[in-house]
């Protein structure tokens, strides 16, 4: 990390609020220039809404100010300011055009027309995209389409827009949750892109829900918890373990379901024998009638692909389940033989794998079930309707728009009729990948409820996700999957932190 008494990027009491929440309350960082900077926190902590009053997406409350090599930018911000200043967004999402050139996507709003006929000169756009692409090490041919590149590739162009027109080690970077669809052996070059530019005196700033990644990248991480500035930590000095004590509050206990909920527990339902995935072997647990089991793992594990291959989203290699007292063989299960034999599950990206968007929240709710209860030549609705009030209001899906399209939903109400349209059918087994992604704190609580409250029911429920307060506050059981095995079985009572503390101990030998 360059050293020098003027921060690259200084953000001084970032504050905002919509109507009477603070979502963001007085958070004020400095990153130097040369300096990598990591931004954590949990769903709901703030660091999505900083970064759009950076970007100018949102505009600030009063107090706050952002300045770059010292100079203090005039809000609201403006993206032109930000371009002038050399501040450059890489987001989750890329913003790529698949359907236009490497070219087209990188000189897009920078295009220098001659200033006699207006004429753009394509020849000379392009050298300027090669001459940016081989700063980055990459040989990517200016005409070829974003569409036919690996997401290794399509990353690299966007940071390639980001950095255009930029003299070295000037301004500074925003990796907005940028790696998050990268596979982790493509991770590897785009770490080093980062990191050559931070050592050309590029400031960057990463934000990211990978402590791995942050560990391994940056020189500072700051966290954020409930839209306040908790610490800013050196990262050199600091570990997984530690970083999740700062997100989670290590005075505070995970506010539990089991009291509210207690478990009423039946004989054994639910039985997986000798799963085998890409990353996991001989994965083996069951589950009794009523129960909440949770699975968690760290980075690489394989903890994410067991639920996939049990809902036949994804190929096992090996294994068997038994459901009620009949086997069925997991190494040529499909979704169809999932829902035949009453699991449900609920995927992970919700806007591209559970819910049709553009339909309405009622036809999202009910299509699992239309060909069941309407004939070949007939839909009838008198049972959609019943089923969308009776779902809606047991998950709190607001506003009440049944014919609405589910576009109009906030993420966490997507969430939530996503959810209902699986848990309408009643299944005998509820599979949930990360069910509170990006979902805020209220939603989240309605969420972990109506799985509580679905095992209550007689349901198993079986949950993969990341979040270990998730985890104490829902489930009766836990998994710990290490190196593609259970190698802990945890039973309730335990806390946010005692399940971390099992996912990163040492196993013992």
């Amino acid at each position: 990390m360059a050293g020098s008494d003027t921060p690259r990027l200084s953000v001084r009491n970032a504050t905002k609020t919509f109507g009477a929440a603070t979502v963001l309350d007085r958070v004020s960082i400095d990153v130097q220039p040369g300096e990598i900077h990591g931004l954590i926190g949990q769903n709901g902590s703030g660091k999505s809404t900083l970064i759009k009053l950076l970007s100018g997406f949102h505009s600030s409350d009063a107090g706050t100010e952002f300045a770059v090599d010292g100079r203090v930018l005039a809000l609201p911000i403006r993206p032109h300011h930000l371009q002038e200043l050399g501040v450059s967004f890489v987001h989750q999402d890329l913003g790529l055009d698949e359907r236009a050139t490497v070219l087209e996507n990188v000189r897009v709003g920078r295009y220098r027309p001659s200033p006699l006929t207006r004429n753009i000169d394509f020849r000379a756009e392009a050298a300027r995209v090669s001459d940016t692409l081989a700063r980055l090490g990459s040989s990517i041919t200016p005409g070829r389409l974003v569409g036919g590149l690996s997401m290794t590739d399509r990353t690299i162009v966007a940071i390639a827009r980001a950095l255009q027109d930029r003299v070295a080690g000037t301004g500074c970077i925003v990796f907005d949750e940028a790696t998050q669809s990268l596979p982790r052996n493509a991770l590897s070059e785009v770490y080093s892109i980062i990191r050559r530019l931070a050592e050309e005196g590029t400031a960057i700033v990463i934000v990211s829900h990978r402590l791995d990644e942050v560990l391994a990248l940056t020189d500072r991480v700051s966290v954020l918890r409930d839209g306040r500035l908790i610490a800013t930590v050196d990262t050199a000095a600091s570990s997984e373990l530690e970083l999740t004590g700062l997100l989670l509050d290590r005075e505070q206990a995970s506010t539990s379901l089991h009291e509210e909920l207690p478990a009423v527990l039946g004989e054994t339902r639910f039985e997986v024998r000798g799963l085998a995935t890409a990353s996991t072997t001989g994965i083996r647990f069951s589950a009794r009638r009523g129960e909440t089991i949770g699975i968690i793992g760290g980075p690489e594990s394989g903890y994410s692909e067991i639920l996939p291959a049990l809902a036949g989203v994804t190929r096992a290699s090996a294994g068997t389940f038994v459901l009620d007292g009949t086997e069925k063989s997991l190494s040529n299960f499909t979704i169809g033989r999932a829902l035949a034999a009453g699991i449900a599950y609920v995927p992970e990206d919700r806007a591209h794998e559970g819910l049709a968007l553009p339909l309405t929240q009622l036809e999202n709710l009910t299509l699992p079930r239309l060909r069941a209860r309407s004939s070949a030549w007939r839909v009838t609705t008198k049972w959609q309707r019943a089923e969308f009030d009776r779902m809606s209001a047991a998950l709190g899906i607001r506003p009440y728009a049944p014919i609405a399209p589910a576009s109009t939903l906030s993420g966490g109400n997507q969430q939530k009729l996503l959810l209902a349209k699986w848990l309408g059918g009643e299944p005998s087994v509820l599979l949930a990948h990360e069910p509170t992604q990006a979902v805020d704190v209220g939603a989240r609580r309605d969420i972990l409820r109506s799985l509580r409250q679905a095992a209550r029911t007689g349901a198993v429920v079986v949950i993969a996700s990341v979040e270990a307060d998730d985890l104490a506050t829902v489930c009766d059981t836990i998994l710990v999957v290490t190196d593609g095995v259970v190698s802990q079985t945890l039973t309730a009572p335990f806390t946010a932190h005692s399940i971390l503390a099992s996912v990163y101990a040492p196993v013992p030998a």
